[in-house]
């Protein structure tokens, strides 16, 4: 059976909160803008990661469902041999 690898929360990094400007500004200056893009591909990191996670999640789900199936799959054989041989007895 192959190991899981664990995942934890470090795994996925955290985003900086953006500062509040005033409300009644509506001009950006260049440093701002710069952060607030940098913010974004910062978040942009983080909801990869998140999906690469949820990926491997469901790709895990999906392996032991399938091996649920199969285990199933040979428990059902195994019955019907064992009322086979109950029934020449």
């Amino acid at each position: 059976m192959a190991k899981r690898r664990k995942v934890s929360r470090e795994d996925i990094p955290k985003v900086r909160a953006i500062k509040r400007s005033r409300q009644t500004r509506v001009d950006v200056t260049r440093g701002e803008y710069d952060r607030i893009i940098d913010i974004l591909n910062e978040r942009n990191t983080v909801l990869n990661a998140l999906r690469d996670a949820i990926q491997r999640l469901e790709r895990a789900d999906a392996v032991q469902l399938h091996r649920t199936g199969q285990i199933q799959l040979e428990l059902d054989e195994i019955k019907r041999a064992w009322a086979r041989i109950k029934s020449l007895v």
